[in-house]
């Protein structure tokens, strides 16, 4: 299964994460693959294959269930 990273400039520092989702503001929900970017106030965040793009305040990020995932095991670029 092969999740790709977005390929704009803004995305290249994009690590690959285990997350599961359990907010209900947010547009996805469940344990998914994600592609983010924390920042200090601020994580984008990029759902492969349905190409959700969205962004989360990093003290909800830091209270959610996330794993750094090896994004070469996974098969990503």
């Amino acid at each position: 299964m092969v999740k790709t990273k977005p390929t704009s400039k803004s995305w290249s520092t994009a690590k690959l994460f285990h997350v599961y989702f359990k907010e209900i503001r947010l547009p996805v929900c469940g344990l998914r693959f994600a592609w983010a970017v924390e920042g200090y106030k601020w994580v984008r965040v990029c759902i492969p294959f349905h190409d959700i793009k969205f962004k989360v305040r990093r003290s909800v990020w830091d209270k959610m269930d996330v794993q750094l995932t090896d994004a070469t095991k996974w098969g990503a670029n």
